[in-house]
């Protein structure tokens, strides 16, 4: 268990948290991560905050490489996924059985109790229909 982790991001906050947390993870338990993301051209570009600064990332390769940024030195074997889709629960769902995962870690958006009803989360639909534990991190 624990030997290897897939975590979705997106570039905000709470998708940076969980890469945190999973990298923490990783690292207690000699496991690995699979690092994706989901590209769909009507996806807006995130915006990633960096300190005091603010740059704007595009969904796709420029969230991996704000990822592979993060993880580079901190001792955890990473593995990089780009998916098209717009499906990203779909997607997030396949990837867990492509990859071979035990444990999805994703971001909480924070959505209010309503605002998460009326919408449908992400981590909801995943917690949901997943075959492996799912960690969700606020």
């Amino acid at each position: 268990m624990l030997k290897r982790i897939l975590v979705p991001v997106d570039g905000t906050e709470y998708s940076w948290r969980a890469l945190e947390y999973a990298s923490a993870l990783a690292r207690l338990s000699g496991g690995s991560l699979v690092v994706m993301t989901v590209s769909d051209e009507d996806t807006p570009a995130p915006i990633v905050f960096a300190g005091e600064d603010c740059l704007v990332a595009q969904i796709g390769n420029e969230v991996l490489d704000v990822a592979r940024a993060i993880m580079l030195g901190q001792g955890v074997e990473c593995s990089y996924l780009l998916e098209h889709d717009s499906s990203v629960t779909e997607s997030i769902l396949h990837a867990e059985k492509t990859e071979k995962c035990d444990t999805i870690v994703l971001g909480s958006r924070g959505f209010g109790t309503l605002e998460g009803l009326l919408r449908g989360s992400v981590s909801q639909v995943i917690v949901e229909n997943a075959d492996v534990p799912v960690i969700v991190v606020k």
